[in-house]
């Protein structure tokens, strides 16, 4: 069975700053498995922040009125 979840970013550091905590023989693969998961979904973040961030006029573009 899998469970879905939607989790702040701070939220999954402080879960994986727990396991990094634990013994390395428990938690390797549930870490990994973590960050295979949420890698992705970080680029696709850091991507869509950065093509907004393209879009945006430079303030040295706008013009004065």
């Amino acid at each position: 069975m899998q469970i879905k979840l939607d989790l702040h970013i701070e939220t999954v550091n402080a879960a994986l700053t727990g396991l990094g905590k634990l013994p390395f023989e428990f938690s390797a693969q549930h870490i990994t498995v973590i960050q295979q998961q949420a890698a992705p979904q970080v680029e696709a973040a850091q991507q869509e922040a950065k093509a907004k961030e393209a879009q945006l006029p430079l303030f040295s573009e706008q013009t004065a009125d």
